[in-house]
């Protein structure tokens, strides 16, 4: 799976379909209309556009063949997960602490925030040692 080849516009579809797991096209059309003033026309090209690169399935409905009902065939997480590394390969050179160093030294940070950042770091500590 190449993510790169998931438009902005293809999320907005795909994280419906994502949360939704299952659904038909009106659906997908009443979900992203809410938040958007896409024509159906431009969601179903969306939508099709998807199932073209097999990040999208569907099945036919059994009483109505005019109903497709549409699924993930890629994981949120598994996609996220790609997503993330490939920006750290592309803008940090796939140095990890040298990204959330950067991220760290732009953003306002409060204390709540270090304690639950430094929580995440102790957590992985503690995954590196029980691997080894």
């Amino acid at each position: 799976m190449n993510t790169r080849n998931i438009t902005n516009s293809e999320m907005v579809v795909m994280k419906v379909v994502w949360k939704k797991k299952t659904c038909t096209a009106a659906a997908i059309v009443d979900e992203v209309s809410k938040n958007s003033k896409w024509h159906f026309r431009t969601i179903k090209t969306l939508l099709r556009n998807l199932v073209n690169k097999k990040i999208v399935g569907y099945t036919i409905d059994e009483n109505d063949s005019r109903v497709y009902h549409y699924f993930p065939l890629v994981k949120e997480e598994d996609y996220l997960r790609l997503e993330r590394q490939q920006f750290v390969d592309m803008y940090y050179d796939g140095n990890i602490s040298t990204m959330v160093a950067s991220f760290l030294k732009d953003a306002k940070i409060s204390k709540n925030d270090v304690k639950e950042l430094k929580e995440v770091l102790e957590r992985c500590i503690e995954k590196k040692d029980e691997k080894e």
